[in-house]
């Protein structure tokens, strides 16, 4: 990204705390989102990456999703 106010953030985890945190960040700052879960065989954590736009203030908007959503979107990335 050559943008310097946007961040490449990677949370690493089990599968419902790293997408809820993944979430957060989302409500916090205007971001892409939880993009694709990523898994390494033989190990029970996941990755998930989000790119972050951090020079915006929170109540600037952000990811706007409800915890039905991310149980589907978790669904549809595995």
């Amino acid at each position: 990204m050559s943008d310097e106010s946007v961040m490449t953030i990677e949370i690493r985890g089990h599968e419902p705390a790293a997408v809820t945190a993944a979430q957060r960040i989302s409500e916090l700052f205007l971001s892409s989102g939880p993009c694709r879960l990523r898994r390494t065989p033989g190990e029970t954590e996941v990755q998930v990456r989000l790119y972050a736009d951090v020079s915006r203030k929170p109540d600037e908007g952000g990811y706007p999703c409800t915890e039905e959503d991310l149980e589907e979107g978790a669904r549809a990335l595995r």
